[in-house]
């Protein structure tokens, strides 16, 4: 029986490859296998938020939080589940909830990828806290302070499930994100130097993400950028170390290596075509083996009378290319024999 630990490596190899059918697949039998597997468990969660499915994805953080807050617990893997909870929930539009755990987050690891961007995101999504109530007469009651209240929202539109995929040169790691008709004023896209965060919002009222985080290497966020295109988005990320290929988009490329030289530019060697056609020209001016023997017979064709042409082309055919004679009174008068060179026998095709 293939152990858990297996089960988890296999699970990120086809995380990696966003092949995420896959990997959740290997992430439900490594959890099976191991119950308590809380890394497998915030996994599986990233890859449920990728398929949009919100609500599975909670139910593994919190899970995964009930295994890390016991004994087993450590302060970065508690951090990673708070976070990847308050992403959740944000994208449930539960913006109270949600920067709870990003405060939770920031107690236990204040450098944690990408947390001051969702913090910032839902601090854009809140409304201002009310001003302090200022001091009343001893006789006036101190108005009630204001509850504020997180808003009701409607059922979570159904997610938005898009196709990306990646490739590289020396400099730049592309990423190409197939959805079509995108408001370019309705695309947010933030660079960090190892994680990308997208967000558009879609004409239905859902919302499409895309976190890349950690990515593989380090990027040079002020040098990367995008586009949106009719059908895609287009997202160049420079290489903060260039010539350096990356084994995988995300999670830690173990054994970085250099661009082949093929892959380093893009730049091919141009052919001379007046060289190529000087050499073919001085072939054919100074012909050699058997270019000299057809140019020769060709010589003489061409100077000969039509007796001569004759008993060319009917001893060269009847003799299957053995024979050549120019004496028509004598190749006319019979069949010419095939003769093959000395020490040879001439056969037939299919014999």
């Amino acid at each position: 029986m293939t152990s858990a630990a297996d089960l988890f490596v296999s699970a990120n190899d086809a995380f990696f490859d966003d092949d995420y059918d896959e990997a959740l697949k290997l992430y439900t039998k490594a959890i099976e296998a191991d119950p308590a597997h809380s890394e497998a468990l915030l996994r599986r969660c990233t890859v449920y938020q990728k398929l949009n499915q919100f609500d599975n994805a909670l139910k593994d953080a919190n899970k995964a939080l009930e295994i890390l807050n016991g004994p087993k617990g450590t302060r970065s893997l508690l951090a990673r589940a708070n976070l990847q909870k308050g992403i959740i929930l944000f994208h449930q539009k539960q913006y109270l909830e949600a920067q709870k755990a990003f405060k939770a987050t920031q107690e236990l690891n204040p450098n944690e990828r990408s947390l001051a961007t969702w913090l910032r995101k839902v601090d854009d999504m809140l409304p201002p806290a009310p001003p302090a109530p200022t001091s009343a007469p001893a006789s006036t009651p101190a108005p009630p302070t204001p509850v504020v209240t997180e808003p009701v929202a409607a059922a979570t539109p159904q997610g938005v499930r898009a196709r990306h995929e990646w490739f590289q040169n020396d400099t730049y790691v592309t990423v190409e994100v197939f959805i079509k008709k995108v408001n370019p004023d309705k695309v947010n896209l933030e660079f960090f130097d190892r994680s990308i965060s997208l967000s558009i919002k879609m004409p239905t009222g859902s919302e499409y993400t895309l976190d890349l985080d950690p990515l593989a290497h380090d990027i040079l966020p002020k040098e990367s950028s995008y586009k949106v295109l009719s059908t895609k988005i287009e997202i160049k990320l420079k290489k903060k170390v260039e010539g350096i290929k990356w084994g995988t988009l995300e999670g830690e490329d173990v054994f970085p290596v250099a661009m082949a030289a093929s892959s380093v530019t893009s730049a091919r060697k141009q052919k001379d075509w007046n060289a190529l056609v000087r050499d073919i020209e001085k072939e054919q001016e100074n012909p050699e083996g058997e270019a000299a023997v057809n140019a020769l017979f060709q010589k003489i064709y061409s100077g000969a009378d039509d007796d001569t042409r004759r008993a060319m082309m009917k001893s060269f055919v009847e003799s299957n290319g053995t024979c050549l004679s120019t004496n028509w009174a004598e190749v006319g008068a019979k069949k010419v024999e095939t003769r093959p060179p000395e020490g040879m026998i001439a056969k037939k095709y299919n014999e």
